[in-house]
């Protein structure tokens, strides 16, 4: 097949391993920025925000009522001096503001009235820890404020910036702080003692002592670890997504001021920013992930008479796509390890009529695009990637999606990033990105109401974007927290006799959207008393995707037995594991128990 145009490709800006200081670093940054629609942490069930502190309030007020907190306060303090307005100022704009490993919130209730403030401090020394710092409740207000706020911001940290632990020093004379954290699960970790120095012109300030010196206080550290707080309830659910301030702050501003002529800013900058991510000149935003396969074999001008190589494990999307253009899916078997389109199956199912094939990045594990392409190559196919489920993942350093002639996300609600639905479509090839922009408009000339070809609608709303484009940006985090689900997993269920994890090639990162894993079963049967009685323990599970060739619109031909033996064996036999993004250990070790027990293995 000649396909127009030039392949450009180019280098990824936002692609990158996460660093979690860098990454946090970016959020405070982020959050001080004032924000028509303010960005702030809902405290739950008491009508409570915390409102980060920015350039944008900061006020003579808040000064004031700052300097009467901190003046009544003086007792929780290492430092005691006289407080003043330009101090307290001062101490705002520089140690706050200025700071960028601080965060300050106001702590406010329903009626926006300031109650006190919490803030974090980034800990450099210790990996993956934030500390708690300036807690004071300055006036009485909603009952359980303090603690509730405190265990927000907690979940904050973990969820949006993915802190591990979280560490808080109190003056060991503070009993009543003191035992506010113990009740809330702090454990004393470390104590400093601590000697008084006269500072000179009032200020006092209490020191690590040596050991020849007058010991007047201790400081107590004390900390909780974030990853063994458990999230489920009742039930271990399969999937769930992480929404933050990012995105109730993108999609408020979209639904508030995205109109007329900002109709689409939000829609043109996540596809910017999608198209920058993974590597691709172009990005063209859809309804669906079925919609921009759709579009990308109406582009390719696949049609009646042609055929599509798909691999016989995935979402009927895939191949449904296919017979939306009224060409013909043909089922190519899987590789055991990956689940992915078998290059060597895909090569021998060619023949003269096969346009295209569409290997599908399963459960976020890349397909051996290398050996695909190179099929590809010799029998002039072009290639559109199904990374409906793989947004983040690498094939040998290079981002799936970008690799083939065009390559299609998803964005529904299961997802690692969603928008409840929608779609991407992406490629580098200018010809083919005009063609399926021309006919995801309605076929239409662009900026005028003349049709030249028949055409969909397949598009995104701006505020859908606006949710989006917030989950993109916090992508290499959510995708650092799936891989530790991942390895918790493989942890937890090692010794499991006859379980065997989906596992990406060496050269390859997968995403881990879904840890899915084939049971020590013999067939569908016997996995669903496996997953029955999971379930009766409190553990969601997921069948992995049927064969699709099984299915009776395509007459049942699931291949016979054993022809596909792979896709057979993988389809009968294997589960997603709960892998929703904020689960932490304690909920994982809940799968593993249920998981064992369902087995009848020991342990």
């Amino acid at each position: 097949m000649a396909l127009k145009g030039k392949r450009t490709g180019k280098e990824t800006s936002a692609l990158r391993p996460y660093h979690f200081i860098e990454y946090a670093r970016r959020e405070f940054e982020w959050m001080k920025i004032s924000h028509r629609t303010p960005a702030e942490v809902v405290v739950e069930g008491l009508g409570l925000r915390l409102l980060p502190v920015s350039e944008g309030t900061v006020s003579g007020d808040l000064v004031a009522e700052f300097g009467q907190w901190r003046a009544a306060h003086q007792y929780a303090y290492p430092t005691r001096f006289e407080v003043t307005a330009e101090g307290t100022e001062s101490w705002l704009r520089k140690a706050v503001l200025a700071n960028a490993d601080r965060l300050l919130f106001l702590i406010t209730d329903s009626a926006s009235s300031r109650l006190g403030h919490i803030g974090l401090v980034l800990r450099e020394d210790l990996d993956c820890t934030v500390e708690l710092d300036n807690v004071l409740r300055g006036r009485p207000g909603v009952k359980g404020a303090m603690s509730s706020a405190t265990l927000a911001l907690e979940n904050w940290a973990y969820e949006q910036l993915g802190a591990l632990r979280v560490v808080l020093r109190v003056l060991a004379s503070n009993s009543k702080a003191v035992a506010f954290y113990e009740k809330i699960g702090y454990e004393e970790w470390e104590r400093t003692p601590l000697t008084r120095r006269d500072e000179g012109d009032g200020r006092v300030s209490l020191v690590a002592a040596a050991s020849d010196e007058q010991v007047s206080d201790e400081f107590i550290t004390m900390g909780k670890h974030l990853d063994d707080q458990p999230t489920a309830g009742e039930m271990v659910l399969t999937a769930g997504p992480s929404i933050g301030h990012r995105e109730t702050t993108y999609t408020s501003d979209a639904v508030r001021y995205g109109w007329n002529a900002n109709h689409s800013d939000y829609l043109a900058r996540f596809e910017r920013e999608f198209a920058d991510y993974v590597g691709v000149e172009f990005a063209l935003a859809t309804s669906s992930c079925t919609g921009a396969l759709h579009l990308a074999l109406l582009a390719l001008g696949v049609g009646p008479g042609d055929e599509v190589l798909v691999p016989d494990v995935t979402w009927v999307a895939t191949a449904s796509a296919v017979e939306y253009v009224g060409a013909t899916p043909v089922f190519v078997d899987i590789d055991a390890r990956t689940w992915t389109l078998d290059p060597q199956q895909a090569e021998e199912a060619v023949t003269p009529r096969t346009r295209a094939m569409i290997p599908v990045h399963l459960y976020g594990v890349p397909a051996d695009m290398t050996a695909l392409q190179a099929v590809a190559r010799r029998h002039d196919l072009a290639i559109i990637e199904d990374a409906a489920p793989a947004i983040g993942a690498l094939h040998k350093g290079s981002p799936v999606g970008g690799i083939g002639e065009f390559g299609a996300f998803s964005f529904q609600g299961a997802k690692m990033l969603v928008t409840g639905e929608g779609g991407m479509l992406v490629t580098n090839d200018a010809d083919l990105y005009a063609t399926a922009r021309q006919i995801w408009d309605h076929g239409r000339t662009p900026g005028t109401f003349w049709i030249e070809q028949l055409g969909v609608k397949y598009k995104m709303p701006n505020a859908t974007a606006a949710l989006g484009l917030a989950q993109l940006e916090r992508s290499e985090q959510q995708i650092d927290a799936k891989t530790r689900i991942a390895r918790y997993y493989r942890d937890l269920l090692a010794d499991v006799d006859g379980l065997r994890f989906q596992e990406p090639m060496d050269s390859d990162r997968s995403i881990h959207w879904m840890t899915s894993v084939t049971l020590p079963v013999e067939d569908t049967e016997q996995r669903a008393v496996v997953t029955d009685r999971m379930r009766q323990n409190g553990v969601d599970t997921r069948p992995v995707f049927p064969q699709i060739s099984s299915f009776t619109i395509w007459s049942g031909d699931d291949g016979g037995p054993g022809r596909r033996q792979t896709a057979q064996q993988v389809a009968a036999r294997s589960v997603n594991l709960p892998s929703g993004v904020r689960l932490r250990r304690p909920d994982l070790e809940r799968v593993a128990t249920a998981l064992r027990a369902s087995l009848g293995s020991p342990g």
